[in-house]
């Protein structure tokens, strides 16, 4: 959707981002204001937010996509060509955290409590980003589903397209993430009003594990070749890395509260070794690291380091529920993969959604579980 102002030709999407952006920082403010965070903080973290956001966010999309800048239309200057559009969430989210850390430095201020203040209303940030991608036709649609009854009940949940007598139904995306940032917010709101001896930066990591662990679900919903690299959705990548790296802190943490040795750290990563020898038996990597004629040699290796995590680190002083929880996340994200795989030529999507939402629940309570346990620790000393 465009429009002309003052003889320039202006898009229906950038004006409601923009909208969207400045009641994201009246959110802010006000909600910084109940925090009693400096006032100056969060104009200064306006200040840099807007610039930051859109410009980190504008690298990740060139990144995934420069291939095309470079060798499709070889016109990398085009890279700069920010009002052509090409931008990514996540970046814009990543933009945001470093606008939070140098408002936070400059300010003086405690960098995880500031971070908790701005994403508390983030979830009301991506909810209008996401209702504004309908009006780009393009962005934040699904695949072509034969549900006509469905479609006519409910229409909200599908874009129609008509070519000529046919009507074609695609999943509204966008619609689903927008409702799902309002039960983000909601629930981190909740989280931040509740919870009694939370420490500073435990509201934004909320935010950050459910939204991730929503974007795995909702990325593999989307038909529309948004920030892909080959056949790979980088947003739902990094959807999954987000409750992972959370998992990483609270286990830290865990661990420290209960003495568990540095061996935890020799835990984590003994488990991209145990990835990479998967991947050399499955598809190698060149004719050095290749294990598929050797799949016994990786069967036993992968059993050393299985039996390396469940008994040596426990005897070092690794926590066992560290351990359980890490597998338990691990074994989830290789159900996720595995059903993205299955997605293409299924003959049930529902079904496959529906598994695919429970791996995800499951992700992002790996984490959870972990906190609360920690939390409730916490709150008895």
């Amino acid at each position: 959707m465009t429009f002309q102002a003052f003889g320039l030709t202006g898009y229906g999407y950038g004006l409601a981002a923009g909208a969207d952006a400045l009641a994201y920082l009246f959110a802010v403010w006000f909600f910084s204001r109940k925090s009693h965070m400096d006032a100056d903080a969060v104009l200064l973290y306006g200040m840099l937010g807007i610039p930051l956001g859109l410009i980190v966010s504008r690298i990740f999309f060139c990144a995934v996509n420069v291939q095309y800048y470079t060798k499709t239309i070889m016109q990398p200057w085009r890279m700069l060509s920010f009002w052509d559009g090409g931008y990514s969430m996540a970046g814009m989210l990543a933009g945001l955290v470093l606008a939070a850390l140098i408002a936070a430095k400059l300010k003086k201020l405690d960098f995880r409590a500031f971070l908790d203040a701005v994403f508390l209303p983030a979830g009301l940030l991506v909810f209008g980003l996401r209702l504004a991608e309908g009006l780009t036709e393009l962005l934040g649609v699904g695949r072509q589903v034969s549900v006509d009854a469905l479609a006519n009940s409910m229409p909200v949940l599908f874009v129609t397209e008509t070519m000529g007598a046919m009507e074609l139904h695609r999943l509204a995306v966008f619609r689903y993430e927008a409702a799902f940032a309002l039960l983000v917010f909601a629930l981190t709101l909740w989280f931040f009003r509740t919870s009694k001896k939370r420490q500073s930066g435990d509201a934004a990591m909320l935010f950050f594990a459910l939204y991730g662990a929503g974007q795995v679900l909702f990325e593999s919903m989307r038909d529309d070749g948004h920030m892909m690299l080959g056949f790979i959705r980088v947003q739902q990548v990094l959807g999954v890395l987000a409750p992972l790296i959370v998992l990483t802190v609270l286990c830290r943490r865990y661990g420290r509260r209960h003495g568990a040795r540095d061996a935890v750290t020799a835990a984590w990563t003994a488990l991209p070794v145990m990835a990479l020898i998967l991947w050399m038996m499955v598809a190698p990597i060149n004719h050095v690291l290749d294990l598929s004629r050797h799949i016994p040699l990786g069967i036993g290796l992968l059993a050393a380091l299985c039996l390396y995590l469940a008994f040596f680190l426990r005897i070092k002083g690794a926590n066992l529920r560290l351990i359980l929880a890490w597998l338990a996340a691990l074994l989830t994200v290789t159900a996720c993969v595995l059903l993205e795989f299955s997605m293409d030529g299924s003959a049930n999507l529902g079904r496959d959604y529906a598994l695919l939402a429970l791996c995800c629940a499951v992700l992002f309570l790996c984490p959870c579980a972990l906190y609360r346990a920690l939390h409730r620790q916490e709150e008895r000393s």
